[in-house]
């Protein structure tokens, strides 16, 4: 039989994955990862019960509760309106650039970011309409505040979860704010700077009307599955510091917000419409994770835990083999690592490199694609060159403004 090394299937997998726009044939992401995990598999390199133990069914729980939610509050149009609503109460053009950008790195806190990717992109075109200024300079605010914004959510991102769930953070929302909430703010607001200097078209953006988005069916469902999510975060935050409120789970927050939704919007058969191939490609990523770390590939090019550790060594690390390895399976490598005993500041650190790895490259996170293959749908050309130099500044001011904050509370 022939062998191939799990690590050898893995670099298959990612390659075919980024280079899939050149093959001959059409594959989805889900396909490709799929059939990595059927490969490992069929040659004995991990067995079916290791297989089924490796996935992370808290996370796909995550997950699709989160596909859910979101499906139903981008079919409503609530997150729409409620941006504009927060957008229509400022006057001057940088405060409406400025608005923007908490409003995706809001959003992205509480919803993965690839959602709010999705309906970000037409949020984007009609401001550029309304104001008549390109939407080159909205879509790099779209692509980098869902970046920045998620850093400080232990629900804003898949890595988040996994780092906050299976590195052992007790508290996720007081710790991740903690140590990543003032940065991440401040970071937002340079990052609606540098867009201000680079695009000065951006200064003919005008102020909006709260009114003028039309709400769709099941508005009022989907504002109350938001609002459970809202809630049930901030009594999660408040039980860091707050005796008597339990510790429930991560996931519960968005099965709870979806079941709401659901429930009120009278259709349950929304709670099966979901993003079921992105729910494949991680079972099956989590099997091919197992299967290579199993094998012991990884292992031999790592340092001792305590260089592995090193602020400087996580951050670049991260930075770096995230372009490589995306960063779900770069964190599970680095979790790996540490069985679930890595020290808390390292754990942060983790998170702010493995998120602000989308802003440096458009292969860095998978919100950028979406955002650019949703322009291109819509006959808009996504600036990459504009995107990198914004991105590599923002990222840039992001770690030292993080590097400060740690350096405070430290």
């Amino acid at each position: 039989m022939v062998s191939l090394h799990p690590a050898l299937v893995l670099f298959l997998v990612l390659g075919t994955i980024f280079l899939r726009a050149r093959l001959p044939f059409k594959l989805a992401p889900w396909q490709a990862m799929a059939a990595g995990a059927a490969i490992v598999l069929a040659l004995g390199q991990i067995s079916p019960g290791d297989a089924l133990a490796s996935i992370d069914w808290s996370t796909m729980v995550f997950l699709y509760a989160t596909f859910v939610l979101s499906g139903i509050l981008q079919e409503s149009g609530y997150l729409a309106h409620l941006g504009y609503k927060f957008m229509s109460r400022f006057y001057h053009p940088f405060l409406v650039v400025l608005s923007f950008s908490f409003c995706a790195g809001f959003a992205s806190a509480f919803l993965l970011n690839d959602t709010v990717a999705i309906i970000g992109v037409p949020l984007c075109i009609f401001m550029a309409k309304k104001s008549g200024v390109p939407v080159a300079p909205l879509l790099v605010a779209l692509a980098l505040g869902v970046t920045v914004g998620g850093i400080p959510s232990p629900i804003g991102s898949p890595h988040n979860y996994i780092i906050a769930t299976k590195g052992n953070v007790a508290s996720p929302f007081f710790e991740f704010s903690k140590y990543l909430l003032v940065p991440t703010i401040l970071s937002l607001v340079a990052l609606a700077g540098i867009l201000w200097a680079m695009f000065p078209d951006l200064r003919r953006l005008r102020r909006f009307t709260s009114d003028y988005w039309k709400r769709e069916k099941d508005y009022g469902a989907a504002r109350r599955g938001f609002q459970v999510v809202i809630l049930l975060s901030a009594l999660r935050f408040a039980s860091g510091f707050v005796q008597g409120i339990p510790n429930f789970a991560l996931y519960l927050i968005p099965v709870a917000g979806a079941a709401v939704a659901v429930l009120l919007s009278g259709n349950p058969r929304k709670a099966f419409s979901t993003e079921w191939e992105t729910l494949g490609f991680f079972a099956a990523m989590f099997v091919l994770m197992a299967a290579v770390w199993q094998s012991g590939f990884f292992q031999q090019f790592l340092p001792p835990a305590s260089a592995l550790s090193e602020p400087t060594v996580v951050v670049f690390s991260s930075l770096i083999l995230s372009q490589f390895l995306s960063n779900v399976p770069l964190v599970i490598i680095y979790l790996n690592a540490f069985s679930g005993n890595m020290p808390l500041a390292s754990l942060m650190w983790l998170v702010a490199g493995s998120t602000l790895a989308g802003g440096l490259t458009i292969i860095g996170a998978a919100s950028n694609i979406i955002i650019m293959q949703a322009a291109e749908k819509s006959n808009e050309k996504f600036p990459m060159k504009e995107f990198t130099i914004a991105g590599v500044a923002s990222v840039a001011v992001s770690l030292v403004l993080i590097w400060a904050w740690m350096a405070v509370i430290s």
